[in-house]
């Protein structure tokens, strides 16, 4: 049965038209429920209803309507003057039946692959999403950006391919240098507090308490009875130990503290205190834990740690990897969830490989490893997707005055990748028509990338980090010290984006301007 609604200035006019929209639909054995209200009552109704018919006396409320429903996906027609003058109830049935045809018709269209993402793809990318190990993860790695970009700094500076550069930084090097080794150089250090501190917030217990055990317990776990502590372990060989400590730490303190678990101290004892003494049962139980593996049995956690995770580490070296790792990404931001998900779990390793080429580089010898945060920059030319390309088609090209408008608002943020007014205002978001070049261009552009860095056409990356934000072009010359193969790549990547997109963009352009071609005929014919 077709739902139609009747809207009119107080819903009398329009229940004459009703009645003869009624008999028209016995008349063609259509079975149709139709009925009239006044224009301020739509909100009560519109969600009960297929479609809006809009009486030319309110067509100055069209637009309002039209905002109303536009979510809830049902049509809004104005009725013509002439119709509803002449109450041809026939003829106003007849466009609104066929109204709701074509708009289900599109509905089926996007339900086909929306339903099947919805039900089977969703549901696992909510659940990994909100996953709150991952979360303590991420926020802890991007607490340390700041420090990774400036350890960075210090290493493109006296490598950048220019003599007289490289002659302009020489005294500097050693300082450079130092900085680099007391920022990247000890990360896991870093990221061993940051893991507690991001652990104890979520799970909403004593920061400062989780912080320094974290720290200490991680430090311990680098000690060697006969070498003392073993400073190179606080680089990236010790990352992953840095991220189970903190996780290990930040669960033994949190359940001692929830369940109540320690030393109490009288009323009237300053909190500082307090603090200390009920931390410090659950402390010794961590102490005890790291201490044992690390001391007495002389495991080197390090070694386990990357020994166990060297698949994921593999997969993501690998040209066919790394092109799957950021299809996935594209795939969940398709599906409305932050990419960040999937980049969690990747990120430790590419910022090791990072940092690995960067000591290479140091030491005199070539870089190592494609597969880098650096990489991944290049690779999201406009954000996760590379939509550098459909932004410039939006700007440049669009025919349909909403996209030329998103396009002009979305250019500013896309070139520093940021792109969420483009996914979800377009939207990409659950949209059949960009799924293709949405998942599949960025694992396309991936692995090509890798395949050329390995192949010795392009250069492999120097530099660990950059920031996320490094607008496209000029991430190839930071990352690599100033490779003009890597740039000239940088700057063919948005040029590749344009053409992808161009022929799945020109399908949505097209059919927005016919909806807006439309709706301005719409008003016109109702003006008649």
């Amino acid at each position: 049965m077709k739902k139609i609604l009747l809207c009119c200035s107080a819903g009398a006019s329009s229940s004459i038209l009703v009645q003869s929209m009624r008999r028209a639909s016995q008349e063609l054995e259509v079975d149709c429920a139709i009925a009239s209200v006044s224009a301020m009552q739509i909100t009560q109704y519109i969600n009960k209803v297929d479609i809006v018919l809009v009486a030319p006396q309110c067509q100055h409320d069209f637009g309002r309507i039209i905002k109303i429903a536009k979510p809830l996906s049902i049509p809004v027609l104005l009725i013509g003057r002439k119709e509803y003058g002449e109450m041809n109830g026939k003829v106003v049935l007849i466009r609104a039946l066929q109204e709701i045809e074509l708009t289900q018709e599109e509905e089926i269209k996007m339900d086909r692959v929306s339903g099947f993402i919805e039900s089977k793809i969703m549901p696992y990318a909510m659940k990994f999403g909100s996953n709150t190990t991952l979360t303590i993860i991420r926020n802890a790695m991007c607490s340390a950006m700041a420090l990774l970009i400036i350890g960075s700094i210090t290493i493109l500076l006296p490598e950048l391919p220019f003599e007289p550069l490289q002659a302009f930084f020489a005294p500097a090097a050693p300082f450079l240098y130092a900085v680099n080794a007391c920022t990247t150089g000890i990360l896991a250090l870093f990221i061993a507090g940051a893991m507690g501190y991001f652990g104890a917030e979520a799970y909403s217990v004593n920061r400062w308490t989780n912080t320094v055990t974290s720290l200490g317990a991680f430090v311990l776990t680098q000690y060697d009875v006969e070498a003392g502590i073993n400073v190179g372990g606080f680089g990236t060989s010790g990352l992953l130990t840095a991220i189970v400590v903190g996780l290990v730490t930040v669960k033994i303190l949190s359940t001692f503290e929830k369940k109540g678990w320690g030393i109490k101290m009288p009323e009237g004892v300053p909190p500082a205190v307090s603090n200390s003494f009920s931390s410090l049962i659950p402390a010794s139980v961590v102490f005890i834990i790291f201490g044992v593996i690390a001391i007495v049995l002389g495991f080197n956690l390090n070694t386990f740690m990357a020994t166990i995770m060297s698949p994921v580490s593999s997969l993501l070296q690998t040209w066919w990897g790394y092109a799957l790792y950021h299809s996935l990404m594209g795939l969940v931001f398709f599906c409305g969830i932050n990419s960040a998900v999937v980049c969690d779990v990747a990120y430790p390793f590419l910022l090791a490989n990072g940092i690995a080429n960067e000591e290479a580089i140091r030491a005199g010898g070539a870089a190592i490893y494609g597969a880098t945060y650096g990489t991944d920059v290049l690779i999201w030319s406009g954000g996760t997707g590379v939509t550098i390309g459909l932004m410039f088609l939006m700007t440049f090209v669009a025919k349909s005055q909403y996209f030329k408008t998103l396009g002009r608002m979305s250019i500013g943020p896309g070139i520093f990748n940021i792109n969420e007014p483009i996914i979800f205002g377009t939207p990409i978001c659950f949209n059949p028509v960009f799924l293709v070049p949405f998942v599949f261009l960025p694992g396309i552009l991936a692995g090509s990338t890798i395949l050329m860095m390995e192949a010795g056409i392009i250069a492999m990356p120097t530099v660990s980090m950059v920031p996320w934000t490094t607008p496209p072009v000029l991430i190839g010359f930071l990352m690599t010290s100033g490779a003009w193969t890597t740039t000239l790549w940088a700057l063919l990547i948005p040029i590749i984006s344009i053409a992808v997109y161009y022929p799945f963009f020109k399908v949505a352009d097209k059919q927005q301007y016919e909806k807006e071609k439309h709706e301005a005929a719409q008003v016109e014919y109702a003006g008649e």
